[in-house]
């Protein structure tokens, strides 16, 4: 009898390490103590048990991959555990000021003007156990670059671990202190090969080229994108291409075939030439700065190398698993990250279900070469899928196309750069003669990815909560790695999908006359989605985060938002320029009728109105009222809170002049439910009267 998959042991021990990295952090994060660890130890061990037997027939293989799971259960759980820990300790006294030295690790751009991460700080000589995110005006920021040696004074604040209901994004790489410093920067140079190497290949770049493409080949060569235009990385982004942008496969791929295609030439035996692979694609992964993607593409392939010196058949799975394990248990916290999503994911998608898609172009006659690109493009986007929707709330419906079409090109071009930026950082007074003509194809190719309008071809508004694991179970399914028959993989198909669907329906159908009530916030702004059968409108406040803003419109299942309003001082003409979302009626109060209409957007003054179903009536510019069906909600964006009474009061900050059945707060509130403790805060409305959605338990970060 034919098994039902072909079990993958670094497969299997991988999903332990990820499962003690996820024990570790709900243990941590709802303040459990570390002994209750050991309350998973049934769980884990009736989990391993089973799948020990399925390798009886080999005892000693099944104490060993028994002994191995547990082990790695308990590495990521006390490794995310006492690392979060850690982060949550501080040397120094927030708000002092210090004396702060160290060395540059990273450098980039923020809205104010240029930052610098600083690893190996010290405080007034006290050495920290975590970096400091320096903020600098724009033309300090020239004064130093990596591994530079940085001196500088600030008030040093410290980052919580967590922020808004979820890890701290900094905690992932340890940045655990930020400093604003306005004058004072005292810089040194340092010699650092790798940032030597950066350094040499962006003068060679951006003193040959126009800034714009200067920083997208930058970003091409390196992984850093701080520079690339807004415009042009959305547009990379809206065709579903911006992973060019992030060292990985495709990059360490071409590295690797240029190196395998020069070992051939000068014909070096096959250790000497694995042993100089192996290094090359190590060597590239850190001038890059050793992000997630390129660090696991450089352990694949160096998995594929040794693979084929010891005469054993690669599979990609493994590999993956092993990539993901020797990242993990150096840094439990990746398993956060985005980037590591997105990387993991991607390859994963590949390996599952890019042959299943091959063979059914093949069917239909499609060329060989065509059928085999467009099912690795086909399988990297259906394994991002989901954390495309959750993060950035869109995924691009031009992307397959594009990644058949444009990633060729751009994988010539990159060959083509990465040759003529090496020999131009070594021989300078090549570069203007080379470096123009070699990037003026990407010019071109730039250019019209900019004009394309592929924004209009976004799909959005689904993609969360228990979607997520379903989706992964339907790819499982569709996928060539469980071994199925066509009836049954076909039914399991049918019946994962329908569930998926419904699910789906059931989180966007809201009955007649009741309403959703989404309080949620981050760094700068918040918002309220009020959702109902009759529409989805959004209530912001200037500073809101655009770029968020579609990620959360997309976890509650409200792609479609009916109209838009914003809250705010004259700042507030600003916001709506920004909102990446598909809505064309926008609501401001009447004081800023000055403000001109843009891409078919429609501006409304109306001091009272009616939309999705409620009744809106602004107070000021800063506040705003919502009758739904006879429960009352005020949202406030400013100091004062015009209103005496309410249902359900959703503020900036704390008050006690309005009586109200619940409260909410966008930023931190003492003794008060707030979205930067909780997360996000559900309510619902239904017969006039406001209910809270759940009872949010204690955290260690509530005051």
């Amino acid at each position: 009898m034919k098994k039902f998959a072909n079990v993958r042991l670094p497969v299997i021990i991988a999903c332990f390490l990820i499962c003690g990295i996820a024990a570790g952090y709900l243990l941590h994060y709802y303040s459990v103590d570390l002994i209750w660890l050991t309350a998973s130890a049934p769980i884990t061990a009736a989990a391993v048990t089973a799948f020990s037997l399925i390798l009886k027939k080999r005892k000693l293989r099944a104490v060993i991959f028994t002994i191995l799971a547990a082990l790695f259960f308990v590495f990521g759980a006390l490794g995310c555990y006492f690392r979060l820990v850690a982060f949550a300790k501080t040397e120094i006294i927030e708000g002092n000021l210090y004396r702060i030295t160290g060395t540059v690790a990273e450098t980039g751009l923020y809205s104010g003007g240029e930052y610098v991460i600083i690893d190996g700080a010290e405080a007034n000589g006290t050495a920290l156990s975590g970096k400091v995110i320096a903020y600098l005006p724009t033309n300090y920021g020239d004064l130093c670059d990596v591994g530079y040696k940085i001196q500088l004074y600030g008030e040093i604040g410290v980052q919580d671990v967590y922020a808004y209901g979820k890890l701290n994004y900094l905690a992932e790489e340890n940045v655990k202190y930020r400093t604003f410093c306005y004058g004072g920067v005292v810089s040194e140079y340092r010699f650092s090969l790798f940032g030597e190497i950066r350094s040499r290949i962006k003068s060679v770049l951006f003193d040959n080229l126009s800034p714009d493409t200067a920083a997208i080949c930058y970003a091409m060569l390196t992984g850093n994108s701080q520079s690339v235009e807004e415009n042009a990385m959305q547009a990379f982004r809206y065709g579903g291409i911006a992973h060019v942008f992030a060292v990985s496969g495709l990059h360490i791929g071409i590295i690797f075939g240029i190196i395998g295609f020069l070992r051939k030439k000068l014909k070096f035996n096959k250790y000497v030439s694995a042993a100089i692979c192996i290094f090359a694609v190590f060597f590239y992964s850190a001038v890059c700065g050793f992000t997630l993607s390129s660090v696991r593409a450089a352990i694949m392939c160096a998995v594929a190398i040794i693979s084929k010196l010891l005469y054993q058949k690669y599979d990609a799975l493994n590999s993956l698993a092993f990539a993901a394990a020797a990242i993990l248990l150096i840094t439990p916290l990746s398993l956060f990250s985005v980037g590591f999503q997105l990387s993991f994911c991607a390859v994963g998608g590949i390996a599952v279900i890019s042959k299943t898609f091959e063979r059914l172009l093949k069917k239909i006659k499609i060329p060989r070469k065509i059928a085999s690109g467009a099912s690795v493009s086909f399988g990297a986007q259906a394994g991002t899928l989901p954390v495309m929707l959750s993060t950035f709330g869109y995924i691009s419906g031009a992307g397959l196309l594009l990644n058949i079409v444009i990633i060729p090109v751009l994988s010539a071009l990159f060959v083509a750069l990465f040759a003529s930026a090496v020999i131009c950082a070594i021989i300078a007074p090549l570069a203007p003669f080379v470096i123009p003509y070699v990037a003026l194809p990407l010019e071109l190719l730039i250019s019209f990815l900019v004009n394309a309008g592929f924004e209009k071809a976004l799909i959005s508004g689904f993609g969360a909560g228990l979607f997520v694991p379903l989706y992964f179970v339907l790819l499982l399914f569709a996928g060539d790695k469980l071994n199925l028959k066509f009836l049954k993989r076909l039914i399991a198909v049918l019946v994962t999908a329908a569930v998926l669907i419904s699910y789906v329906l059931a989180k966007t159908y809201l009955p007649a006359g009741g309403f959703k009530i989404v309080v949620s916030a981050y760094y700068g702004g918040g918002e309220v989605l009020i959702k109902s059968s009759q529409g989805n409108v959004l209530v912001v406040t200037e500073g809101v985060n655009g770029d968020r803003l579609a990620g959360t419109v997309n976890k509650y299942y409200a792609g479609n938002v009916s109209a838009v309003i914003i809250l705010g001082g004259k700042d507030c003409v600003k916001t709506y320029e920004h909102l990446n979302l598909n809505c064309n009626t926008v609501y401001i109060y009447k004081n800023y009728i000055n403000l001109q209409p843009y891409g078919g957007v429609e501006i409304n003054y109306e001091r009272e109105f009616t939309v999705g179903g409620v009744n809106f009536a602004y107070a000021d510019g800063f506040s705003i009222l919502a009758d739904l069906n006879g429960a009352k909600l005020a949202v406030c964006a400013g100091e004062e809170i015009p209103f005496k009474s309410c249902d359900l009061l959703v503020s900036e900050n704390a008050n006690t002049t309005c009586a109200s059945l619940y409260t909410a707060y966008f930023n931190l509130s003492d003794y008060y439910y707030n979205v930067y403790d909780f997360g996000d805060l559900t309510y619902y409305a239904d017969g006039g009267q406001i209910k809270q959605a759940g009872v949010y338990p204690p955290k260690i970060c509530l005051n």
